[in-house]
């Protein structure tokens, strides 16, 4: 299935494609690949929904500055992905950042989400599916969601993978991010089996942490070896210092050095789009 006809089963869904992005440890790029993989689905096309389940905010902090460079204008965020849970419903919280690109915000408050979901569930089933009932009436408004999780909280990512089509995870080219990646799809596998869940692991995409190191090379040939060289993206996201900018001033596409991270997201999303069509065709033909 080439990359149009991805595109268009896609949008040919009832329910949006929803994809947790992940890592058992912090500082390996999620948030990152969330909102340049999102930023390119938009792009082409495909109405696209980042929601920011992580109390830092990064994603949340980088897309509305991105609209802030979209239109000429400060915005602020109304209400919370926090205050939508304890209201349980989420319908009114995505903010528009474009064309095809919407938020759902998240704040510093969601670090409250913990605490709030053991006051308000009674077993272990409900602890791993407070957050699928709020996401089901906007998987019918989207094309795909991507959902960016904290490192540290195994509540979230229990929650996030509960309703997910498929995992991405992010790996940096670091020790610690290699073992955090094995304790991801440690958690991925006993979510599975507990709860006969079709979540698929559509990849592992790497992140140099300094393109002159071996280490990078050797960390990226031990992901092969641990996970299979064909679950390993062929395209790697390299050291570039406009990425380190797109935080402090949202995503632009000014100059040759913005189109090239552009052009490498475009490519990471092109071999995603690829992943997920081979699902689709071996799903079809089951």
């Amino acid at each position: 299935m080439d990359i149009p006809d991805v595109v268009k089963a896609i949008q040919s869904r009832d329910e949006a494609l929803t994809i947790v992005i992940g890592n058992q440890k912090g500082g390996v790029g999620k948030t990152t690949n969330t909102y340049l993989i999102a930023y390119t689905l938009a792009k082409m096309g495909i109405h696209t929904l980042v929601a920011d389940l992580d109390p830092q905010a990064n994603a949340t902090k980088t897309l509305m500055l991105t609209k802030s460079q979209q239109e000429d204008a400060v915005y602020s965020i109304k209400k919370t992905l926090m205050v939508g849970v304890q209201e349980k419903d989420l319908t009114d919280l995505p903010v528009k950042i474009m064309d095809n690109l919407d938020l759902i915000p998240s704040y510093i408050d969601f670090q409250d989400f913990t605490k709030y979901l053991y006051q308000n569930t009674n077993n272990e089933y409900e602890e791993t599916h407070l957050l699928e009932p709020l996401f089901n009436p906007l998987k019918k408004k989207y094309d795909v969601i991507l959902l960016d999780v904290p490192p540290f909280s195994i509540e979230i990512t229990r929650n996030a993978v509960i309703f997910s089509d498929f995992a991405l995870i992010s790996l940096q080219t670091h020790d610690d991010s290699l073992s955090g990646a094995e304790e991801y799809v440690n958690t991925l596998s006993k979510l599975q089996q507990e709860y006969q869940l079709d979540i698929e692991v559509i990849g592992i995409l790497p992140m140099l942490h300094d393109a002159r190191n071996g280490v990078d090379q050797t960390i990226i040939q031990s992901a092969k070896d641990e996970f299979g060289e064909e679950n390993v993206f062929t395209n790697i996201v390299t050291q570039m210092a406009r990425i380190k900018r797109f935080p402090i001033n949202g995503i632009t596409d000014k100059d040759r050095f913005d189109k090239r991270v552009l052009d490498k997201y475009q490519q990471v999303t092109d071999e995603l789009l690829s992943r997920i069509g081979l699902f689709i065709d071996d799903k079809e033909a089951k």
